[in-house]
């Protein structure tokens, strides 16, 4: 692989030395399920479910009624982490939203997220966007602001994504489920975000895009007019992830790499390696890029699909509730994002 052209940031050591640890998680899930079968169905496509669940790697997802926009999704999940805590919400100093378009344009949806908490004193609650990779990068800015003064910080991550995308091609209409999750931070004495690395490559931004009427389309300079916005219910645009194989493979282990030097650990002191499911094949690449077993992961790929920035944190969630997180365990966390964007974390329980 050394003589591949992809080019990854020197990693710069971080110089934090007040600490921060997830002090309570959260998952929501709308009640409805959809199966491969009925999406098959209602638009009268030519697939087999079998074959979209090898192949893809979802069976059934989530879905959210039209009762719920992602604020109120958001909310379900973080009402739960912070009575989970036993927190007030206005005990906390920020609160942060990753999402995929969210309630509006503006005001921010972590804005309408912190009006349906009833927090009035949290100084500070903004939107941290970026599809996939977000959380990751949020968790990253988290470390900082409380090594900076803050107490508590909220991170609620995910929402509504089957409405906005299209029925029809199989890229992403089966891919998608609707879900949201959120972590609560605080301080600690102890240091347990070990190590964290992040790189950026427009090099195959077209394979995974949401376009507006303002951006290019389909990687061209042409846009899109504004009596032809039909496709607000087809937002989400995919190539063929294989173009960006071995990039994919490169960024595993680059990343990997760094954490590891940047932690001091080596892979066999990694209990638990936890991927973005972006599709069932991207998770296997990675996870056999670092030579791990699946049974050292985790996946629910398969029953709630690719639930965008809440894919990482109901991980976590379903790791801790479940007990293949514990105390004292080693977390390596690798994100493959739109940008393509990604990057990676080491998290000590």
């Amino acid at each position: 692989m050394g003589g591949l052209k992809f080019y990854f940031p020197k990693n710069k050591r971080k110089n934090i030395t007040r600490f921060c640890k997830i002090l309570s998680t959260a998952s929501f899930f709308p009640e409805k399920v959809l199966t491969n079968e009925e999406i098959i169905e209602k638009n009268s496509l030519p697939f087999k479910s079998s074959v979209i669940e090898k192949t893809i790697g979802v069976k059934t997802r989530h879905i959210a009624d039209d009762s719920y926009d992602d604020s109120k999704m958001l909310l379900k999940s973080a009402k739960k982490c912070l009575d989970s805590y036993g927190l007030k919400p206005d005990r906390l100093s920020r609160i942060l939203v990753n999402k995929y378009y969210g309630d509006n344009l503006l005001p921010m949806t972590a804005s309408r997220l912190q009006g349906k908490l009833n927090s009035n004193t949290a100084m500070h609650a903004f939107d941290v966007d970026g599809g996939i990779t977000s959380f990751l990068h949020s968790v990253d800015l988290i470390s900082r602001y409380i090594d900076t003064g803050d107490e508590y910080i909220l991170l609620s991550s995910g929402g509504i994504h089957t409405k906005l995308i299209s029925k029809k091609d199989p890229r992403v209409a089966f891919l998608f489920g609707d879900a949201s999750a959120s972590l609560l931070f605080g301080r600690t004495e102890e240091q347990h975000i070990l190590a964290s690395y992040f790189y950026s490559n427009h090099e195959y931004s077209h394979l995974a895009l949401s376009i507006s009427p303002l951006s290019a389309v389909d990687g061209t300079d042409e846009t899109v007019p504004f009596e032809e916005l039909t496709y607000i219910y087809d937002t989400y645009r995919m190539g063929n992830w294989k173009e960006a194989e071995e990039f994919f493979r490169e960024a595993t282990s680059v990343v990997s790499k760094n954490l590891l030097e940047e932690s001091g650990l080596k892979m066999e002191d990694i209990d638990l390696v936890l991927v973005t499911e972006n599709n069932k094949k991207i998770w296997q690449l990675t996870l056999e890029t670092l030579g791990v077993s699946e049974d050292k992961s985790i996946s629910i790929l398969r029953d709630c699909g690719n639930t965008m920035s809440a894919m990482l944190p109901l991980l976590i969630d379903k790791g801790i509730s479940t007990g293949k997180i514990a105390e004292g365990m080693n977390v390596m966390m690798i994100s493959h994002g739109e940008g393509i964007s990604g990057g990676g974390i080491i998290y000590r329980v």
